[in-house]
C-alpha cells in the first residue's frame, strides 16, 4: 500500500550566478549594500569582512552568507594572495520549516565538508550555461534543488554528536580500521594477532587497547570480531548466500560458533535476522557506529 507523505515546498530561485575570484595582498571591496543573496567559501587567504559595523577574521575554508540589505567590505590578506568562491541569487519562494532570514547565520568557520565541492558543483553548472547566460537571469530546477541542499546543510547543521564518528577517531584507530577491513576483504581466515593491529598503528599493544575502548568502547579484538558480524548483517540482507558460506566469508571456521557469537551480540540468529529482513523488518542495531563498517574506506 503505498505511503502518501506530505511534502514541503521547495526552494525557488529567480536567478543564481557565480565564479571564482583571486585578489593581490591588500586588496579591498568597497563597502556596499546588497541588494541579493550571497554565499561565499575562503579558499586561499585569511580577509576581514566587515558587515553592519562589525569586523570578522574569514580563514580558509570559512563561508559567508549574506543577504539583502547587509552594508558589507572585504579587506583580503595583506601577506598573501586571497582566492574565493562565490555565488549571488534571490530567493522566489523557500521552505516553510526553514528559520526566519533575519536568524540566519552570517559566518560559518567549520561547515560540512560536502560544502565546499558542492559550491564548486553549482558554479560549475552556472559556467555550462554559457558566456550568453551570464550572469545567469535565471536559475534551472537542478539549481535551485542544489542550493536549497547547500542552504540546509548550513542552516539546518548535524551536531557534533550526531557528526560520523569515523570523522573523529584517533588516527591510530583509524588506520587499525583499515588494515582490519583489508584483512577481511584479502584474506578473512587470517590469523590476525593484537600485535600486527599495534605494528601497523605504530603504537604500543596497551596503548591501541585504551585508544579503542575510549573512542570505539571494545577494545581492538573484539572490534575486530564485530567487523566480520556487521559485514555478516550486510550479508544476510544483501545475498542468498547459505548461513555456512556467510561464516566462512566472514572469517568464521564453524558455521555453530558463528551463530552464537552471531546470536548474542545481535539477539536473533542469523535465520531469524534473515527472515525479518525478508518481511521488510529494521535489523537488529549495531554495537559499532554505524560509518565503522567493513568494506568502507574512510
Amino acid at each position: 500500500m503505498p505511503h502518501h507523505i506530505a511534502q514541503a515546498a521547495p526552494l525557488a530561485l529567480k536567478y543564481v550566478y557565480g565564479s571564482v575570484v583571486h585578489y593581490r595582498p591588500g586588496d579591498k571591496l568597497a563597502p556596499r549594500v546588497l541588494s541579493d543573496f550571497e554565499l561565499v567559501l575562503m579558499i586561499e587567504g585569511t580577509a576581514k569582512y566587515r558587515f553592519n559595523g562589525i569586523d570578522h577574521k574569514v580563514p580558509p575554508g570559512s563561508m559567508i552568507l549574506a543577504r539583502p540589505g547587509f552594508r558589507e567590505s572585504y579587506t583580503w590578506d595583506t601577506d598573501v594572495v586571497t582566492r574565493h568562491a562565490y555565488v549571488h541569487f534571490d530567493i522566489a519562494s523557500m521552505p516553510a520549516d526553514w528559520l526566519p532570514m533575519e536568524k540566519w547565520p552570517v559566518l560559518f568557520m567549520d561547515p560540512d565538508p560536502v560544502v565546499a565541492p558542492m559550491l564548486r558543483h553549482l558554479i560549475g553548472r552556472i559556467a555550462a550555461h554559457g558566456k550568453k547566460n551570464w550572469p545567469t537571469l535565471r536559475a534551472w530546477p537542478e539549481e535551485s534543488l542544489l542550493m536549497e541542499c547547500l542552504l540546509t546543510l548550513l542552516l539546518k547543521p548535524l551536531s557534533k554528536k550526531r557528526m560520523a564518528v569515523g570523522d573523529r577517531l584517533p588516527e591510530q584507530v583509524h588506520a587499525s580500521l583499515n588494515y582490519m577491513r583489508a584483512i577481511l576483504d584479502a584474506n578473512p581466515h587470517f590469523d590476525l594477532q593484537l600485535g600486527d593491529i599495534s605494528k601497523r598503528a605504530g603504537v604500543s599493544e596497551k596503548h591501541l587497547c585504551r585508544l579503542f575502548r575510549n573512542s570505539l568502547g571494545h577494545a581492538p579484538m573484539e572490534t575486530f570480531r564485530l567487523l566480520k558480524l556487521q559485514l555478516a548483517m550486510a550479508l544476510l540482507d544483501r545475498s542468498s548466500l547459505a548461513i555456512k558460506e556467510i561464516a566462512d566469508r566472514c572469517g568464521f571456521e564453524n558455521p555453530l560458533y558463528f551463530t552464537r557469537c552471531f546470536t548474542r551480540v545481535y539477539g536473533k540468529s542469523p535465520t531469524r535476522v534473515r527472515q525479518s529482513l525478508l518481511r521488510q523488518q529494521a535489523p537488529p542495531q549495531n554495537p559499532l557506529p554505524p560509518d565503522i563498517a567493513p568494506r568502507i574506506y574512510w
